[in-house]
């Protein structure tokens, strides 16, 4: 499913989907600026596409993360791709088996993850 991680709703299918065994994958696409997806949904009006207000695109900027740090641990598999570019590119993994960077530098948008991940991680040993 695709979601803006900006309500609970996901969050609680995730955890009902967990525990009935499913596994959890999530291809976070993220931006370096949120102005940058203001303009991506201004472009997307121009050619026909449904209109999103900015003070949505914003909050949902917000809370998007705010929702998806704290429950990093439903997730069994996560890419985190960087979409600042036209074409997006993966940059972080992380399953149970560990981490991987895809790049040489984090965006700061993506430090949070990359910081709650390191920190699970470095409990389980």
């Amino acid at each position: 499913m695709e979601t803006t991680l900006a309500g609970g709703n996901v969050i609680r299918q995730m955890r009902d989907a967990k525990e009935q065994g499913f596994k959890i994958i999530m291809f976070y696409v993220g931006l370096g600026d949120v102005r940058l997806n203001i303009e991506r949904v201004a472009l997307r009006v121009k050619n026909g596409g449904h209109h999103i207000e900015t003070e949505d695109i914003i909050r949902r900027n917000v809370t998007s993360m705010n929702n998806l740090v704290p429950h990093l641990d439903l997730i069994d598999q996560l890419l985190v791709v960087d979409n600042s570019k036209a074409d997006g590119e993966i940059i972080l993994g992380a399953d149970k088996s560990g981490m991987k960077y895809y790049s040489n530098e984090l965006p700061e948008w993506a430090r949070m993850i990359d910081l709650k991940l390191q920190i699970e991680y470095n409990t389980r040993k």
